[in-house]
């Protein structure tokens, strides 16, 4: 589900007083001018392609220490051009050129923080001159953030936006550690801070697979195929299309065309029709089961909402309306609508559903979002409906995860790889939606539905954990509000995400994107 709910700057920084020689004889009535160092052009680097980051008085690549994917390694100089020394600059803060650094062997990002963050700051240590640079999840801390500086010799000035320091090596020898410290606008700046950005020919991220048609320009994708082999692909507003090739989706709107009457109760915008949000469809015993999010109108808060569920016997309707399961209230004030079980002590977010079926047969339904993190709650098969009548998410504290920086819009997906059945879970982080969205889309991995998920570095995702999985790249800009399904291709199953995206070749329209899925051999999922 696109993002609602603005997210407060960090609140200060370590502000660290920049060293070095004042230059200039206090005795002389004509003092002698400093020289001046140059501390570059603020610039965003290319985001197309996988660089290595050349320490400049080394001639080392920055690189994880021992190629370890654990949180918290070390970030170092090594030689050669090993799969750790390649990077990715993905936008974080558009109109202050931010941006996270993206390792492309173990997809953690560069920081200084190996603490998980507390109302989402750094650990102070963070902010300190000769803090260790290391990899860990993209929790959306400062530390985390960076900005690239052009000097005038072609090389980079690497500064962290929370420390005001920048980056740099410690010596020139192979596996030296990798710190922050500060430069002088009056001295000569030290060449280990510079570093030249080496592009590579390796695509930070395979392109989706190429579609067109009307029903391409949709958020919070969820797609199916039916027994019949045509492809449905369900979206945010209420949008429906349907392709025979996964190549060309026409539009066949409206989703549900029948909307039961409390539909306009709930929703009451100054002008419009009622919405629905991020509708997700599993089709299991002869019966298609639609759950989808309606938001309560208006709303000045974001956590007003329903989780409702519709069934129907094919893919495109007619839907009967089987009633709201899921409420949400997090305004303080008291509900004015009557009759949906709100309750304004609710803290969670009743947005994004998407059912599951696990290894045993049973049924499953995560949710939620910014509040309190999203959350699993088990269905009844036989209805598709709560299998405890009224349960919420208080009497069952089931969450899952949670990212203080956002996160929403979760799904969890069973797959077995070489032979352990895993439940990974998806989800896209950051602000959405423009077309200069940071969402990305992160994973992590638990034997059991309902958790812990943990992510390739074994951070939890209840704490801010998450390999990214899929990040901005040309002009595929904020990918999030994925779902995955299983697909048939040459007659073996293939795993595919589809997700929307801002196309910064089309104005930043909203624009389905769809790639298959692989597995690395220690069952990491992987876009291709």
């Amino acid at each position: 589900m696109h993002m609602r709910f603005l997210i407060p700057a960090v609140l200060g920084a370590a502000t660290l007083a920049l060293t070095g020689c004042s230059g200039g004889s206090g005795g002389s009535s004509n003092p002698t001018p400093p020289p001046s160092t140059d501390m570059g052009t603020l610039t965003m680097p290319g985001t197309v392609f996988q660089y290595q980051l050349k320490n400049v008085t080394s001639g080392l690549a920055l690189g994880i220490s021992a190629q370890s994917q654990s949180k918290g390694a070390s970030v170092v100089q090594e030689s050669g051009s090993p799969a750790d020394s390649m990077w990715h600059f993905v936008p974080n803060v558009y109109n202050s050129d931010e941006v996270n650094i993206e390792n492309m062997l173990t997809h953690q990002v560069l920081g200084f923080s190996t603490v998980d963050p507390v109302n989402g700051q750094p650990a102070s240590s963070a902010g300190t001159a000769g803090a260790q640079a290391i990899q860990f999840s993209d929790t959306g801390t400062d530390d985390q953030d960076w900005q690239v500086y052009s000097l005038s010799d072609g090389n980079y000035l690497i500064k962290n936006h929370y420390s005001g320091l920048y980056l740099q090596a410690s010596d020139n020898t192979a596996s030296a550690t990798i710190t922050q410290s500060s430069r002088s606008s009056f001295a000569a700046g030290c060449t280990c801070q510079e570093w030249a950005l080496v592009q590579s020919s390796n695509a930070a991220y395979p392109a989706p697979i190429a579609v067109t048609g009307s029903g391409v320009y949709v958020h919070d994708p969820n797609m199916l195929k039916d027994p019949s082999g045509t492809y449905w692909l369900y979206g945010t507003h209420n949008s429906l299309a349907r392709s025979t090739d996964m190549t060309t989706f026409n539009s066949v709107s409206p989703n549900i065309s029948n909307a039961p009457p409390w539909w306009t109760t709930i929703f009451a915008p100054s002008s419009g029709a009622p919405d629905m949000w991020a509708p997700s469809v599993l089709y299991a015993n002869g019966t298609y089961y639609q759950y989808y999010a309606m938001p309560v109108m208006p709303d000045s808060i974001g956590g007003e909402a329903i989780i409702a569920l519709a069934t129907s016997t094919g893919p495109n309707g007619p839907w009967t309306d089987q009633g709201v399961i899921i409420s949400s209230w997090s305004n303080t004030s008291t509900p004015t609508i009557n009759g949906f079980g709100f309750a304004n002590t609710t803290q969670y977010n009743a947005i994004d559903p998407a059912p599951f079926i696990d290894a045993s047969g049973n049924w499953w339904l995560v949710f939620g979002s910014w509040f309190d993190g999203t959350h699993v709650l088990e269905l009844d098969p036989s209805t598709g409906l709560l299998k405890t009548p009224g349960q919420n998410v208080t009497q069952n504290q089931t969450s899952v995860a949670f990212r203080y920086w956002g996160e929403e819009g979760p799904f969890i997906y069973p797959w077995t790889v070489n032979g352990t059945q895993y439940y990974y879970y998806f989800a896209p982080i950051n602000p959405c939606c423009s077309g200069n969205s940071t969402y990305r889309i992160i994973v992590g991995r638990s034997t059991s539905p309902t958790g812990p998920f943990l992510d390739r570095g074994g951070q939890d995702l209840a704490h801010d954990g998450g390999t990214i999985l899929l990040s901005t790249h040309g002009n595929v800009v904020g990918p999030g509000g994925q779902s995955l399904f299983t697909d048939t291709v040459n007659g073996a199953p293939a795993p595919t995400i589809v997700y929307h995206y801002y196309d910064g070749n089309n104005n930043g329209a909203p624009t389905l994107g769809i790639n298959r899925l692989g597995f690395t051999s220690d069952g990491w999922p992987f876009v291709q």
